[in-house]
């Protein structure tokens, strides 16, 4: 098991502050857009980063004063890092070597793993000869041949094309659940955490904001960051929320929503504290809105005008002008919404669209700015 508890450091301008647990054998994914502290948390972990402070505990051992070579943690580059003046055999054989296996041992090791990971024939080649994918093969073997319990990624596959991407990012995880190692993938790719993690981590600003598997935040996210980032749906600051905490009507810039959410959310806990609204937000999956007739009225109602429609296979992306108020003026917004395939609105066309009460949720959010596609 993997402990990260309270792990910072700061500068001048950021500070890192993790907590996280992750399970034997699990897969996860370090989820968040740049310069959100991903890649200087693996430092940390790996001990290229000496923190301010914070205990990391990897089966039951405090990794604290250990150096890198004494963590028992293997490191995937975003450029695979392999050794240009090496063959692929004296990569993979490289940890082994270092860990003192005697020559039988680390052929061994190389061969098996080249096995297992398709890349026999390559073996004797030189690194500089592969492709992309058969170089990321060599890296992810490389760092198993030592063995190690923990397995970091950081954005392994942003160098590669969409459609090798695609297929490697299965087999990374086929691979290290087949050697039965904890492993962290960084990656800024919703779609790309979300295949290969039975875990996601939603980070921002130098903290796990979210946490939970990809099922979990896809269908419901927990707080405004993360469905703004996962690209769920709008996400409306509330001006004013009324009534209980288990079914608030929200004020948004759009309207009036009332929520019936099939689940808790610290957004409901501070408004039945009595806390601030503001630091509330509306939420709902662009999926839910349906078109409604012109006589309807009341709330969870949106109104706007097509601007662009396209087809999108399992759904079309209707994009809407909406007209906001503002603190007593009005602003034009876009809205972005998923609607049946077979519907086909002109651009001009005015739409009014429902929202069901039980598609909205009232959720946290720290920012209190509005994302509306």
């Amino acid at each position: 098991m993997l402990e990260v508890l309270g792990l910072s450091k700061s500068w001048p301008d950021f500070r890192l502050d993790v907590s996280m647990t992750l399970g034997d054998g699990r897969i996860a994914a370090l989820l968040g857009p740049s310069g959100c502290g991903k890649s200087t948390l693996l430092r940390l972990m790996t001990g290229l980063l000496e923190p301010d402070a914070g205990t990391l505990v990897l089966d039951g051992r405090d990794l604290g004063g250990l150096g890198p070579d004494k963590r028992g943690i293997g490191m995937v580059f975003q450029d695979f890092a392999l050794f240009p003046s090496m063959s692929v055999r004296r990569n993979i054989e490289y940890g082994p070597r270092m860990g003192g296996a005697g020559r039988a041992e680390r052929a061994r090791t190389a061969e098996e793993l080249a096995a297992s990971f398709e890349i026999g024939p390559l073996l004797d080649r030189n690194p500089s000869t592969l492709s992309g994918g058969e170089q990321q093969r060599v890296a992810l073997a490389r760092t198993l041949a030592a063995q190690p319990r923990l397995v970091l990624l950081d954005e392994p596959l942003s160098s590669l094309d969409a459609n090798l991407r695609r297929r490697l990012r299965a087999e990374i995880a086929e691979r290290l659940r087949a050697a039965g190692v904890m492993a962290i993938h960084v990656t800024h790719d919703v779609e790309e955490a979300f295949a290969v993690a039975d875990r996601v981590f939603i980070m921002g600003n130098g903290r796990i904001l979210e946490e939970g598997s990809p099922e979990e935040l896809y269908a419901r996210p927990r707080t405004a960051y993360g469905a703004r980032f996962l690209g769920r749906g709008p996400v409306l600051p509330a001006l004013g929320v009324e009534g209980p905490a288990s079914a608030p009507r929200v004020a948004t810039a759009l309207g009036h929503f009332r929520c019936r959410a099939p689940y808790g959310s610290a957004a409901q806990r501070d408004l039945s504290e009595g806390r601030d609204s503001g630091r509330m937000a509306l939420f709902f999956p662009s999926e839910s809105p349906v078109v409604t007739g012109p006589s309807a009225g009341g709330d969870n109602l949106l109104t706007g005008t097509v601007i662009d429609s396209s087809f999108a296979g399992r759904f079309r992306r209707v994009r809407l002008v909406c007209e906001a108020k503002m603190g007593g003026r009005s602003e034009r917004i876009e809205l972005e919404i998923e609607t049946a395939p077979s519907f086909h609105p002109s651009c001009g066309e005015g739409l009014i669209l429902r929202v069901e009460a039980e598609d909205c949720a009232l959720l946290p959010d720290s920012t209190n700015s509005a994302s509306y596609n």
